[in-house]
């Protein structure tokens, strides 16, 4: 699969490709799309006027992870199509200037011939406009046209090594009408596409935005934030973390921070947490693990937003574990010593078993099923809002603290972890044993 991105398309405001979203340029934010879906290698169409530009704002395509090669092109000038089709592969062509969800991409090179991506009902009213009868392409740009341009079309090798002698219209508008009359360009809805995303544990829309100006810019940015939100959260994680979260993501975005180190920085401050509990100093730990907690949901958020998902940041969810169970234990010790009895230790160990117990399930439900184990039917979403865990953990020490009695904290923690561990043993059985059954 060879990736092939037009960088040429201009604007008043100058080249699209070199505009910053979120603090990524669009160029390189594509090359992070392919990256993610494994693909590793990208052609780069742009004019000799912009090459040094575009080349200098992609970087060292080794740090991507992919191998990028460029294709001068003469704005004034078709393409010829031989250019491409020597390449003998099979083409997808993404606009630099769209962000498109990998998701759409993906169902793309699924089909075995020429097709774009489009939205019947997009969610805002510019872009460019296509008019599409029976799931063929009639007409680009049209007013009366019934859905919009994603962003993306796939071109099979043989379709390409037809027209070989073809020359290509290298503006966006002309090309696809070319592409439609010459080739019969079919279109895919993005409503189409299986909406439930594992990572978010919702059904959402495949994501697709057209970014030509600084106002779509802002509008895209806003949407990506919204549809960077997982759901089958518990009450405190919505109701208190999210609105916060969100408003963090939306004034961070656009700085130079990836989402991996703000992992890291969020890992130090919560391991600073336990060193004040650890230190006796309960209120000032408790305080600091709720502003971890807040935080540490802005790290997938910015990689949702940028682009940056990466295989590395998975890594987050064990050292997340690390820091909350040493929180566990660090309480449990200073509450001990200040009692001097083995009582608080021995619930704070029993928390931390039952805890991993949980964990474990969850974890295996999802490696096994492929989906998370809350959203299985209504009674796991609605636990899940109540489920123990860190954000419900934290005020209970919180709260406890204020009152001078730790103990309690530990004595509710052990009880909503045996419960949450036992729920979910028996919901994870059940759920199982009916898939082995064909029944779910």
């Amino acid at each position: 699969m060879q990736a092939v991105i037009p960088a040429q398309t201009k604007s008043d405001e100058g080249l699209l490709a070199l505009r910053s979203l979120c603090g990524i340029p669009l160029v390189r934010r594509q090359l992070y799309v392919l990256r993610n879906l494994g693909w590793r290698r990208a052609l780069i169409l742009t004019d000799a006027d912009h090459r040094t530009r575009v080349e200098a704002t992609v970087g060292d395509p080794a740090k991507v992870g992919l191998q990028v090669s460029y294709l001068e092109v003469d704005p004034q000038e078709a393409l010829p199509l031989s250019k491409l089709a020597i390449l003998d592969e099979d083409l997808v062509v993404i606009e630099a200037h769209y962000v498109v969800e990998e998701r759409i991409l993906s169902a793309l090179t699924e089909r075995g011939y020429p097709i774009l991506a489009y939205d019947a009902s997009p969610p805002w009213p510019e872009g460019l406009s296509l008019t599409v009868r029976q799931d063929q392409v009639a007409a680009v740009g049209e007013a009366t046209g019934n859905g919009l341009y994603a962003g993306a079309l796939f071109l099979p090798r043989r379709a390409l090594a037809q027209m070989a002698e073809e020359h290509l219209p290298l503006v966006e508008t002309a090309r696809l009408q070319w592409l439609a009359s010459e080739l019969g360009l079919a279109a895919l809805n993005v409503d189409q596409i299986e909406p439930y995303v594992v990572e978010i544990r919702r059904p959402a829309r495949a994501f697709w935005c057209r970014v030509a100006s600084q106002r779509e810019a802002e509008g895209c940015k806003e949407a990506l934030v919204s549809a960077a939100q997982k759901r089958t959260l518990d009450v405190v994680a919505w109701n208190i973390n999210r609105p916060l979260e969100n408003w963090i993501t939306r004034r961070i975005a656009d700085w130079p921070i990836t989402p991996n180190q703000m992992s890291g920085i969020v890992t130090l401050i919560a391991f600073a947490a336990t060193g004040l509990f650890i230190a006796g100093w309960l209120l000032a730990g408790s305080l600091v693990a709720l502003l971890v907690n807040v935080l540490d949901g802005v790290d997938g958020k910015l990689a949702r937003v940028k682009g940056l998902t990466t295989k590395l940041g998975y890594l987050e969810h064990s050292f997340d574990q690390l820091y909350e169970q040493s929180w566990y234990i660090a309480f449990a010790w200073a509450t001990y010593l200040r009692w001097v009895d083995p009582l608080p230790l021995l619930l704070g160990f029993c928390t931390v078993l039952f805890d991993s117990f949980a964990r474990h399930v969850s974890m295996q439900f999802r490696q096994v099923m492929g989906s998370s184990l809350a959203d299985q039917a209504p009674f796991d979403r609605m636990f899940r809002r109540f489920d123990g865990r860190r954000n419900i953990y934290t005020y209970y020490m919180l709260l406890s603290v204020l009152l001078g009695r730790p103990l309690y904290a530990l004595v509710a923690m052990v009880l909503h972890a045996f419960l949450t561990g036992a729920v979910y043993a028996v919901r994870a059985a059940r759920h199982l044993h009916a898939a082995d059954l064909g029944r779910d």
